[in-house]
């Protein structure tokens, strides 16, 4: 028998059973159904867990954090003698020949060093005679060429030149941090949005308005008890460069950052102004390594802690989080697998059924001359065909579903995953509709095996005679 000949016969067979091919049909569609909705439920947990530990941070990045100055990059890190935290368990230096060896670490795509200038070494300052003011300002000394790298975003403004030492990016709430002096009830004004839409506008404009950072003299007090600027010689006349969208890095919004050398300047700084015995050369208070791929984060991690430093990333947190989730997908795959497993039982039924009532079609085909291996397929293809019917149809019916379940509960899943956006609760990959049509059609083949090997047993005299 030609093979087309064989898929004739298959379809006819299929045909003259109509009821019953629907009913087993019906059986592989809720089977495969079941597979398809409760894979594509775990793919959409995994995607919203990714999407809630990215708004806690950088998935790509291995964080290391100057543990001998607190995590903060406070005095201590400045002088030997200044104040701070201490810690017993030293780590080596996070400093430029730290950085060398860092890069060369496997994996690290981008090295995004950051340092800390302490709020209470320097003050911010604008309009004549120094009006509005901004004390104890959150400042960080980073690489302006990394921060679009590193996934900031603007605002208002443009990115400052690389080494750009007069330049100043401010965090979302960094402008309202300036309090206009004359003011007795502090002076200060909050981001807030107006009747219009729009938000109150801060002090000073911090793009177009010339801001003075000045060196303090932490030895000197005013009337006030403000500690008094160095001078001239120890202030800086910046600009504005531009505002950064709110990031929900608690230290970026209420800070300003500047040029990672000048940082060091100012510490230096501060350092020779307050006469601090046994200065020594500023450290990085935190360093960010970025990663090619989010599954060598581990790997990167491991060999920053063999170096001996402290190092954190949200690879652990995922890595516990995707173990629930996947027990989860265990369970929820358990129950759609015994729903196929129903269905295989059924289309084994049904082929065994059908080799009873055409006893005498597989003698006629026997002395006829038809090959054992051309009986066999013929019986084969019927089940494949049904798993695959079913398959097909299943899986129409479960973009149905995945449609409906993220379009009406996609807000609540976000709402119950501390997402601040609806997500996709139901994602149906292509590979998964691929996987589902062969595992289903595989289904009905395994099934129809057993009846196929019992029709090309029958003996053609017999089934002749017994008809």
């Amino acid at each position: 028998m030609k093979i087309f000949d064989i898929i004739s016969m298959c379809f006819q067979n299929l045909w003259r059973r109509k009821a019953r091919t629907f009913l087993t049909v019906i059986g592989v569609i809720i089977g495969c159904c079941a597979i398809i909705v409760m894979i594509s439920l775990g793919l959409g947990m995994n995607a919203a867990m990714d999407s809630m530990l990215a708004d806690w941070g950088d998935l790509n990045a291995v964080t290391i954090y100057n543990r001998n100055s607190g995590g903060g990059g406070g005095m201590v890190v400045y002088s030997d003698g200044g104040s701070g935290s201490s810690n017993s368990t030293e780590q080596p230096k996070l400093d430029d020949a730290a950085l060398e060896v860092l890069k060369n670490i496997e994996y690290v795509d981008t090295v995004f060093p950051k340092i800390q200038v302490d709020g209470n070494m320097i003050r911010f300052s604008s309009g004549r005679k120094d009006r509005y003011k901004a004390e104890w300002m959150d400042v960080y000394g980073v690489d302006f060429s990394l921060l679009p790298k590193m996934g900031y975003e603007i605002e208002t403004g443009e990115w400052p030149q690389a080494g750009d030492q007069k330049a100043l990016v401010f965090g979302t709430y960094a402008p309202y941090q300036f309090r206009d002096t004359r003011k007795r009830d502090g002076g200060y004004i909050w981001k807030e949005m107006l009747p219009d839409g729009t938000y109150r506008q801060p002090w000073i404009d911090p793009i177009n308005d010339e801001i003075k950072l000045s060196v303090l003299n932490t030895s000197k007090q005013d009337e006030n008890y403000n500690y008094m600027s160095g001078g001239r010689g120890y202030e800086y006349k910046m600009y504005g460069s531009c505002v950064l969208l709110e990031d929900p890095n608690w230290e970026t919004p209420y800070s300003i950052m500047i040029d990672i050398e000048l940082a060091k300047q100012i510490i230096n700084d501060y350092n020779h102004l307050n006469k601090v015995k046994d200065a020594k050369e500023p450290e990085y208070s935190m360093v960010k390594l970025w990663v090619d791929d989010i599954n060598n984060v581990d790997s990167v991690q491991k060999a920053v802690e063999e170096l001996g430093y402290s190092a954190s990333s949200m690879a652990e947190v995922r890595q516990e989080m995707q173990g629930q989730l996947i027990v989860i997908q265990l369970v929820l795959g358990g129950l759609a697998a015994i729903s196929l497993l129903v269905a295989a039982i059924g289309i084994a039924n049904t082929m065994i059924m059908s080799i009873y009532e055409r006893t005498r079609e597989i003698g006629i085909m026997k002395v006829l001359g038809c090959f054992i291996s051309n009986i066999r397929a013929l019986f084969l293809m019927e089940a494949g065909m049904i798993g695959l019917l079913g398959g097909t149809i299943g899986t129409i019916i479960s973009y149905i579903i995945s449609f409906l379940l993220n379009k009406f509960g996609g807000d609540m899943f976000a709402n119950m995953m501390g997402l601040g956006n609806a997500t996709q609760i139901s994602i149906i990959p292509l590979w998964l509709v691929l996987l589902a049509l062969i595992f289903s059609t595989c289904v009905g083949l395994v099934s129809g095996f057993y009846p196929a090997n019992r029709a090309v047993k029958i003996s053609a005299l017999e089934a002749i005679k017994n008809e």
